[in-house]
Protein backbone atom coordinates (compact mmCIF):
# COMPACT_ATOMS: atom_id res chain seq x y z
CA UNK A 1 0.00 0.00 0.00
CA UNK A 2 2.57 2.69 0.88
CA UNK A 3 6.35 3.13 0.97
CA UNK A 4 8.02 5.22 3.66
CA UNK A 5 10.57 7.50 2.75
CA UNK A 6 12.87 10.01 4.87
CA UNK A 7 10.87 13.24 3.79
CA UNK A 8 7.97 11.74 4.70
CA UNK A 9 8.85 11.05 8.45
CA UNK A 10 10.50 14.52 8.52
CA UNK A 11 7.18 15.85 7.53
CA UNK A 12 5.27 13.36 10.35
CA UNK A 13 7.74 14.57 12.70
CA UNK A 14 6.99 18.39 11.61
CA UNK A 15 3.36 17.74 12.24
CA UNK A 16 3.63 16.30 15.32
CA UNK A 17 5.73 18.99 16.61
CA UNK A 18 3.07 21.65 15.05
CA UNK A 19 0.56 19.85 16.83
CA UNK A 20 3.00 19.16 20.08
CA UNK A 21 3.24 23.03 20.38
CA UNK A 22 -0.97 23.90 19.70
CA UNK A 23 -2.59 21.42 21.79
CA UNK A 24 -2.33 19.98 25.15
CA UNK A 25 -1.35 16.75 24.13
CA UNK A 26 -1.10 15.66 27.97
CA UNK A 27 -4.67 16.17 28.15
CA UNK A 28 -7.45 13.14 26.72
CA UNK A 29 -6.92 13.77 23.13
CA UNK A 30 -10.77 13.68 22.31
CA UNK A 31 -9.86 17.39 23.53
CA UNK A 32 -7.00 18.06 20.98
CA UNK A 33 -7.96 16.10 17.99
CA UNK A 34 -9.80 18.28 15.93
CA UNK A 35 -7.35 21.21 16.31
CA UNK A 36 -4.51 18.40 15.45
CA UNK A 37 -6.32 16.92 12.57
CA UNK A 38 -6.25 20.83 10.93
CA UNK A 39 -2.62 20.76 11.83
CA UNK A 40 -2.11 17.32 10.28
CA UNK A 41 -3.81 18.84 7.07
CA UNK A 42 -1.41 21.65 6.64
CA UNK A 43 0.82 19.17 6.19
CA UNK A 44 -1.03 16.70 3.71
CA UNK A 45 -2.07 19.80 1.64
CA UNK A 46 -0.70 19.92 -2.00
CA UNK A 47 0.86 16.19 -1.97
CA UNK A 48 0.66 14.02 -5.04
CA UNK A 49 -0.53 10.68 -4.55
CA UNK A 50 2.64 8.78 -3.69
CA UNK A 51 3.63 11.40 -1.13
CA UNK A 52 0.46 11.26 0.37
CA UNK A 53 0.40 7.71 0.74
CA UNK A 54 4.34 7.61 1.97
CA UNK A 55 3.28 10.09 4.65
CA UNK A 56 0.30 8.28 5.71
CA UNK A 57 2.39 5.25 6.10
CA UNK A 58 4.95 7.34 7.98
CA UNK A 59 1.91 8.29 10.43
CA UNK A 60 0.85 4.55 11.01
CA UNK A 61 4.82 3.52 11.48
CA UNK A 62 4.91 6.84 14.07
CA UNK A 63 1.56 5.44 15.78
CA UNK A 64 3.14 2.42 15.96
CA UNK A 65 6.50 3.48 17.94
CA UNK A 66 4.64 5.93 20.45
CA UNK A 67 1.65 3.35 21.62
CA UNK A 68 3.69 1.97 24.35
CA UNK A 69 5.40 4.98 25.69
CA UNK A 70 2.85 7.29 25.08
CA UNK A 71 -0.84 5.93 24.23
CA UNK A 72 -3.06 8.94 24.64
CA UNK A 73 -0.76 10.60 21.77
CA UNK A 74 -0.44 7.74 19.76
CA UNK A 75 -4.11 7.63 19.75
CA UNK A 76 -4.86 11.50 19.21
CA UNK A 77 -3.02 11.27 16.39
CA UNK A 78 -4.65 8.63 14.90
CA UNK A 79 -8.17 9.76 16.05
CA UNK A 80 -6.66 13.57 14.52
CA UNK A 81 -5.00 11.19 11.06
CA UNK A 82 -8.77 9.78 10.47
CA UNK A 83 -10.61 13.07 10.73
CA UNK A 84 -8.32 15.01 8.28
CA UNK A 85 -8.18 12.37 5.49
CA UNK A 86 -12.32 12.17 6.04
CA UNK A 87 -12.35 15.94 5.98
CA UNK A 88 -10.01 15.82 2.64
CA UNK A 89 -12.19 12.77 0.77
CA UNK A 90 -15.59 15.17 1.34
CA UNK A 91 -13.90 18.28 0.34
CA UNK A 92 -12.56 16.62 -3.02
CA UNK A 93 -15.73 16.46 -5.55
CA UNK A 94 -16.45 16.69 -9.09
CA UNK A 95 -15.63 19.66 -10.17
CA UNK A 96 -17.92 20.86 -13.38
CA UNK A 97 -16.40 21.17 -16.88
CA UNK A 98 -17.31 23.24 -19.99
CA UNK A 99 -16.36 22.00 -23.67
CA UNK A 100 -14.14 24.29 -23.69
CA UNK A 101 -11.68 23.53 -20.67
CA UNK A 102 -12.22 19.74 -21.37
CA UNK A 103 -8.50 18.93 -21.31
CA UNK A 104 -7.78 20.69 -18.42
CA UNK A 105 -10.54 19.48 -15.87
CA UNK A 106 -9.87 15.97 -17.03
CA UNK A 107 -6.17 16.29 -16.18
CA UNK A 108 -7.81 18.18 -12.90
CA UNK A 109 -10.47 15.42 -11.53
CA UNK A 110 -8.05 13.09 -12.58
CA UNK A 111 -5.08 13.94 -10.17
CA UNK A 112 -8.38 14.76 -7.87
CA UNK A 113 -9.73 11.11 -8.31
CA UNK A 114 -6.39 9.60 -8.11
CA UNK A 115 -5.48 11.67 -4.74
CA UNK A 116 -9.00 10.89 -3.14
CA UNK A 117 -8.64 6.77 -4.05
CA UNK A 118 -5.10 7.39 -1.91
CA UNK A 119 -7.09 8.92 0.89
CA UNK A 120 -9.70 6.58 0.87
CA UNK A 121 -7.31 3.51 0.96
CA UNK A 122 -5.33 4.53 3.58
CA UNK A 123 -8.12 5.78 5.99
CA UNK A 124 -9.50 2.16 5.44
CA UNK A 125 -6.08 1.25 6.34
CA UNK A 126 -6.29 3.21 9.49
CA UNK A 127 -9.67 2.06 10.97
CA UNK A 128 -8.70 -1.38 11.28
Amino acid sequence: MFKVISESHERVINAVDDIKCCCEVVDDFHQWSDVAASSIQSFLDDLSPEQLDNTCGAFMEYIEETTSENPNLAQGIKEALMICLKEMIDYIGDVPKTDEEEDCYYYYNHERQMISETLKENLEYIKN
